[in-house]
């Protein structure tokens, strides 16, 4: 287990030798969260998140959202709200 200090602006190094193994580098982003009462827990976010929750969208999605898109613009065409 690596020790590690806290600055006085409440900030911690991750160091080197567990960033390489689970593979943070500059910019990626982690999560953090406090378990048994005085443990933390900091894992790397998973990037990909945002694909695990569009799951249970419909494979022609991307489809459906253009065809929505090309009737709303003759919507308003026909309104005269659009040019």
């Amino acid at each position: 287990m690596a020790s590690v200090t806290v600055t006085r602006h409440s900030q911690v190094t991750i160091p080197k030798e567990i960033r390489e193994e689970v593979g943070i580098v500059e910019g990626d982003k982690v999560k953090m969260k406090v378990v048994e009462g005085n443990k933390i827990i900091i894992e790397k976010a998973n990037e990909d998140a945002w694909k695990d929750c569009t799951d249970f969208l419909p494979v022609d999605f991307e489809k459906l959202i253009s065809s929505l898109r090309t009737d709303s613009t003759n919507r308003f065409k026909r309104l005269g709200l659009f040019p």
